[in-house]
């Protein structure tokens, strides 16, 4: 049963993924979201509907387009891989999922957060830039679950209320004082969401490995082209989107349980 549920989930996921690159290439281009076929953005050719099925006709045409022979970008069959993903996570992180109305419930809001931050870790990494109606809306579906919360225990964890403010201010601090130049203030609205949804403890973990990952892969990726001699790519004046970072953090912390409070008090003992 546990099998059947994950593959239908995974399918769906992938389904879905498939919209969501169409919201992260037609947003805020003028073009509708829900209306028009897709065209190969090389020729302009109207595609068919073999040449739309997720995954596969990307791995059938080998990542190029049937009449022009242009490449077809990776994010494709990444971000409807990605969905794949996303849908069975949400079940196996929301407990009673299909079994139980708040478990269900759960799994709806899971779900959409996560199709919600896929699209702005792939819209920033484009882009460098969070649109606002993305992170209101992650916003929203947190303080939903926060909702949730006090129906199935019955009250809400007051730290968990003051998680979303009190992170979104420490982004908007440095967004303040460095006038935009050390954080962009997406990302203190993408920061509001993280804490709303994970509460303070578990939302200042996402912060720090989102800040740990970022220094470590950057200094990598530095240290990479200083070795192979290759010139201009990231410096350290560079403008890097930090929202992919948060969310690497936050899965880390969501999917782990990692709670850096408890982790620090454990070692201080």
């Amino acid at each position: 049963m546990e099998a059947y549920i994950y593959t239908i989930l995974a399918i769906l996921g992938v389904l879905i993924g498939s919209f969501l690159n169409v919201v992260i290439l037609r947003f805020d281009t003028g073009a509708s979201i829900s209306r028009g076929r897709s065209k190969c953005f090389s020729c302009e050719k109207a595609l068919k509907w073999y040449e739309l099925l997720p995954i596969v006709s990307f791995t059938v045409q080998k990542g190029r387009c049937r009449a022009c022979l242009s490449k077809i970008s990776w994010q494709y069959p990444l971000v409807e891989l990605l969905g794949a993903v996303a849908f069975p996570l949400a079940y196996k992180l929301s407990p009673g999922a299909f079994f139980d109305p708040l478990g269900t419930i759960l799994f709806v809001l899971t779900a959409a957060l996560l199709c919600l931050y896929i699209v702005i870790c792939v819209y920033d990494m484009r882009h460098k830039i969070i649109p606002d109606l993305f992170s209101y809306s992650a916003a929203g579906v947190a303080l939903a679950a926060v909702a949730l919360e006090y129906f199935v225990v019955g009250g809400i964890d007051p730290l968990r209320l003051i998680a979303g403010p009190a992170l979104f201010l420490f982004f908007f601090f440095f967004w303040a004082v460095s006038r935009g130049t050390w954080m962009g203030l997406g990302d203190a609205k993408l920061a509001l969401s993280i804490g709303l949804f994970l509460g303070l403890s578990q939302g200042i973990t996402a912060v720090l490995m989102s800040f740990w990952i970022g220094a470590g892969l950057s200094l990598l990726v530095m240290l990479i082209q200083r070795i192979t001699s290759r010139k201009g790519g990231l410096r350290m004046k560079s403008e890097v989107p930090f929202g992919p970072y948060m969310l690497i953090g936050f899965l880390i912390a969501f999917i782990w349980h990692i709670d850096m409070a408890a982790v620090i008090s454990f070692l201080a003992v």
